[in-house]
């Protein structure tokens, strides 16, 4: 039997990792942050890195962008891997079953993967402009519409959304297949419509599972950078790119100003996702829903 000591036995080198490399970069950076560079000869401690960060026009404009696309992409993933999920749980056919493994395969390749593939085939000289070209439906590469590199950012949110949905699919199937079709079998049984079994019975008993999800969704979109720096577009550029940018100037001098404004992003991940909980909790299911 795994008792309490056996398991922190176990655990302990993760700990050991996290301690020693991620929480200590997160002192250092924030002690940075701060305005304390010895190697620039910076021993004073203030707050004028957080304080230009927030009086910053252009970072602020962009931080509410990044946060904005952020969100939608997930609330996007999410609601479409509902859907998907009820979906499948519901047919149990071989043929459902079939399309749901393959659902499972982008949850296994990376993001660059799929970057690389949305460049192959959508952008003006890829497979589908080529093949349309040749079929005569459009006269030249040109008349194909820009998705990738635009500044709707469509590439990052078709990334996005083919990466975060199938995950969704799979964490929601899991939690469908554990909660069984008892609740649902009840409420049809009452008469209630497919419609209504599925917002006042299948929602709440998903909805933590479902809160979790975007929350990670989120996190990945609004930290994210070889995504936005690939298929991005700089007129109208993402938070992750933007720092980046700084960080690689050359200019050792804005370290810590760059310091401050990755753990403001940081900083940001958690207010939203301590929303996303709060707003979840008020929600039916937030108390009791999933499975225990």
């Amino acid at each position: 039997m795994l008792t309490k000591k056996k398991l922190v036995l176990l655990l302990s080198p993760f700990y050991l990792f996290f301690i020693l490399f991620f929480v200590s970069a997160i002192i250092r950076s924030f002690i940075t942050s701060l305005g304390y560079y010895p190697i620039l000869d910076q021993t004073k401690i203030s707050l004028n890195n957080y304080l230009d960060v927030f009086h910053d026009k252009m970072f602020l404009t962009i931080c509410l962008r990044t946060m904005v696309f952020a969100i939608i992409s997930a609330l996007f993933a999410c609601a479409l891997g509902l859907i998907i999920a009820n979906y499948f749980n519901q047919k149990n056919s071989r043929v459902s079953g079939f399309f749901y493994k393959v659902s499972q395969l982008p949850v296994m390749l990376p993001h660059i993967f799929i970057v690389l593939a949305l460049l192959q085939l959508l952008s003006q000289t890829g497979l589908i402009p080529s093949l349309l070209v040749h079929l005569g439906l459009i006269k030249s590469y040109s008349d194909f519409p820009l998705i990738l590199n635009d500044q709707k950012q469509i590439g990052i949110f078709l990334t996005y959304l083919w990466k975060e949905t199938p995950y969704v699919i799979v964490t929601l199937i899991l939690v469908l297949r554990q909660i069984g079709s008892k609740y649902q079998a009840v409420s049809l049984n009452l008469g209630a419509s497919k419609w209504q079994t599925f917002w006042h019975v299948t929602l709440p008993l998903v909805q933590p599972a479902l809160v979790n999800a975007f929350i990670i969704n989120f996190s990945f979109n609004f930290g994210s950078y070889e995504v936005p720096f690939l298929l991005g577009n700089q007129q109208k550029e993402l938070l992750p790119v933007y720092v980046y940018d700084l960080y690689v100037q050359g200019d050792i001098t804005q370290i810590p100003h760059v310091m401050s404004l990755n753990l403001v992003l940081s900083l940001a991940s958690i207010i939203i996702a301590a929303v996303a909980i709060l707003i979840s909790r008020k929600l039916p299911g937030g108390h009791n829903g999933g499975v225990r």
